[in-house]
């Protein structure tokens, strides 16, 4: 550029083309601290990434992690160079929950803790000179006054303050911007930043030097570069217009390369495996040995809990009942053995002898409950779970009014879509291959979302889409009253998926059949699929020998370990050889095999899967029939105890008020959830999508509904399901542990 200036070029124009160029460049990504993938095609006009897809989902923060942060309501400390301590301590908070983002009315803010004569020892300011500690207190909650401005208000509070303390006024109020328009002073700057680090959310590019690198390039091609400019005879004129080419170029790499670095060390910090900070265990008495019960009883911590919780020193002795005492006799532990012992109230010591103790723990542990942003959590579990999961069950924010996410003004449902498909692709892996997602979602965002399932997922493996009738008084939004959500089920491979009926009660039975036999309704029919989807390519899964001995009258499914290595997933193969070896094992000791073929020797499949047979035979609702051609298993239809669920759910059961709210609120009164799912639509949910051993994953986890459902279904169902229950909320430790140990205590 000197050159050109020696040679009679406008320097000044030179550098203002170049400086308002890429001003231009970087302001039309650059969104409040986050940079928009908005791939510029012409002024108005955006391209997106097509690859000749049917149908393309695509969203304006696709390439970018939806960062939430939890409220991390911990002491914020500082130092000043003069050894002056500073902390910012808070004295009471309400949270969000699920992510969900604050209505106008409902929007809290950091205020100066008010002095009362509730708690006179606390104090809005302490300043000891002697230690040269500062403490301020705040409180987050929502304002009586929602117009007031309390970041200006709490400044200038503590500006007073401050400055009637002489030793602090010179440490705490001196300038830290280099803007003379826009003083900060020190005690400002932290206020700023603790109020940031609480509140704030945002994203992180997933490549944000590859994608501004190739939008500079696209740039430069067809707003910077222009044919008319290089056609000309003015040799300083086309050395000068290329020069400032170059500089746009080469410093606009340079600023992208700034740039990418911060954001590649933001990225590399929220990939980053997060470390375990603590782990404890919940343990009813039944499976501790009485050896550890003394200790038990003496410790303080844990019978307060149990007071607290359970409201165990109401009672009272009779002929057959050992009274409570403080501590508990040996005799009381005995005799309530579901009380829970959480090894958070004990030593390191005494949790690592007792869980040395249980053997074989991991196989006895019902549930686990991981307190962490729920992609961290997923990439925990992704260590030691992968194709584990039978239902994945979720209840994301639907985004409407009252459960809106934070997101950037203009994009509401990208940052939903962000946040929740980045959740989907990295679970998808713990789902094993007969395994479903269900997710509860409304009107608001059920279009995205079934959308972005068909991305992960892929749309031949959607399942069903089921209208629960969840509120009977209707939700009013403007024109037609919202009534239902919805259930949206996929599968990871629909071709192996496994579906659960619904068990009818003995009230629903006797209205649906008239007839009886033997004091029961009942027909026989075939286990043998025919019509559609009848060949074993279609579902391999549920293709096995069951076999049957005349003599004996014994009756059995292949046994698990021959089972596994008939079909052969990686190739899409039967082992036909294999399966032939393991017939040939049991004719030769005078079994008959049976397998699902028909007339014409096609091989076809059973219309249940393997681990329903094996529970068929063992209750006796599958059996071995005479026919002319040998044996067939049937099954006993007792007037249809088990019904395929249907798309529509109508019932009082699944009012989200009565059987949601209210069930929470007797549980854990003054709650903050507003709109609990009813426990009884979260039941039948998981009945659909997993076995009666099946694991079920919740990385929304909320109250804990998912958990307690898993609880409820095992008790009266006699089952034995896992649950996953993920969770960042502060509430973790105030609703959804607390509940989930009371519903292990008892139903009532």
């Amino acid at each position: 550029m000197q050159k050109q200036l020696s040679q009679g070029s406008d320097m000044s124009a030179l550098e203002s083309d170049v400086y308002s160029a890429l001003y231009s460049f970087f302001n039309r990504y650059y969104d409040e601290g986050d940079f928009i993938s908005k791939r510029r095609y012409k002024e108005g006009v955006y391209a997106i990434p097509y690859e000749g897809e049917e149908v393309k989902l695509y969203w304006a923060n696709q390439d970018q992690y939806y960062i939430k942060t939890a409220e991390n309501f911990k002491d914020y400390s500082f130092v000043t160079k003069e050894g002056i301590n500073v902390h910012f301590r808070l004295v009471d908070a309400t949270i969000e929950q699920n992510n969900n983002k604050e209505t106008d009315d409902s929007k809290r803010a950091f205020m100066l803790y008010t002095e009362n004569d509730e708690r006179p020892e606390l104090k809005t300011f302490e300043w000891n000179a002697e230690s040269k500690e500062l403490i301020i207190r705040f409180i987050f909650d929502i304002p009586a006054d929602k117009k007031k401005n309390y970041v200006d208000d709490n400044y200038a509070k503590i500006r007073e303050y401050i400055i009637g303390v002489p030793e602090l006024m010179m440490p705490l109020m001196y300038q830290t911007s280099t803007d003379p328009k826009k003083p900060v002073t020190l005690i400002q700057k932290h206020l700023n930043g603790y109020v940031a680090k609480n509140t704030f959310d945002y994203f992180i590019h997933k490549d944000l030097g590859g994608f501004l690198t190739r939008e500079l390039d696209f740039f430069i091609k067809n707003e910077v570069m222009h044919l008319d400019d290089l056609d000309t005879d003015n040799e300083v004129r086309a050395e000068s217009y290329l020069a400032k080419v170059r500089a746009v170029k080469r410093i606009g790499k340079e600023i992208i390369t700034f740039l990418a670095q911060i954001e590649n060390f933001q990225r590399k910090l929220w990939l980053k495996k997060k470390f375990v900070v603590e782990t404890n265990w919940c343990i009813t008495l039944d499976h501790i040995d009485e050896s550890f019960y003394q200790e038990i009883a003496d410790n303080k911590p844990q019978i307060q809990e149990w007071i607290d919780m359970y409201a165990i020193d109401e009672i009272k002795g009779d002929l057959h009942t050992t009274a409570f005492t403080n501590p508990p006799s040996i005799d009381f532990l005995k005799e309530n053995q579901n009380l829970i012992v959480d090894t958070k109230n004990f030593s390191t010591t005494f949790r690592d002898r007792l869980i040395a103790s249980i053997d074989d723990i991991d196989e006895k542990t019902n549930g686990l409950m991981i307190n962490s942003d729920n992609y961290q959590a997923i990439n925990l579990l992704l260590q030691g779970n992968t194709e584990k999961v039978d239902c994945i069950y979720i209840d994301p924010p639907y985004n409407t009014d009252a459960s809106k996410i934070l997101y950037k003004n203009g994009y509401e449902h990208s940052s939903w879509l962000s946040l929740i498909h980045s959740r989907l692709i990295n679970s998808k892996a713990l789902l094993k291959d007969t395994g479903i997602i269900e997710m509860a979602i409304d009107d608001y965002e059920m279009r995205y979302l079934s959308c972005c399932l068909d991305s992960v997922y892929g749309a031949n493996n959607a399942i069903s889409n089921i209208a629960i009738f969840t509120n009977p008084k209707g939700r009013d939004q403007g024109f037609i009253a919202q009534a239902h959500d919805y259930s949206i089920i996929y599968a990871k491979n629909k071709q192996y998926a496994e579906t659960y009926n619904f068990i009818l009660s003995d009230d629903e039975l006797s209205k649906k059949f008239s007839k009886s036999k033997g004091g029961e309704a009942l027909r026989e029919l075939p286990l043998k699929r025919t019509g559609t989807g009848k060949f074993r390519y279609e579902r391999p899964y549920m293709f096995f020998p069951f076999f049957f001995h005349p003599e004996t009258k014994e009756f059995f499914v292949i046994p698990k370990d021959n089972y596994i290595n008939i079909y052969n997933k990686d190739t899409d193969s039967f082992n036909d050889a294999y399966l032939n070896d393991v017939i040939k094992s049991y004719t030769d000791k005078g079994y008959y095999a049976i397998l699902p073929n028909s007339g014409k020797g096609e091989f076809l499949r059973w219309r249940w899967g393997y681990d329903s047979c094996v529970k068929g035979i063992s209750n006796g609702t599958l059996f071995c029939k005479k026919v002319k051609d040998g044996y067939a298993v049937y099954q006993y239809d007792f007037a249809d105890i088990e019904v395929t669920p249907k798309s529509i759910w109508v019932g009082d059961k699944y009012d989200a008020s009565s059987k949601g709210t209210n069930i929470l609120e007797n549980i854990i009164p003054n709650n903050p959830f507003n709109y609990p799912k009813s426990l009884y639509t979260v039941e039948d949910n998981i009945i659909v999508g997993s076995s009666s051993e099946g694991l079920v994953l919740d990385f929304f986890a909320g109250s804990g509904t998912t958990g307690h459902a898993v609880i409820e279904l095992n008790r009266s169902n006699n089952c034995n399901r896992k649950y996953i229950l993920v969770e960042m909320g502060e509430y973790f430790n105030s609703v959804t542990l607390p509940r989930i140990k009371k519903v292990i205590y008892g139903s009532n």
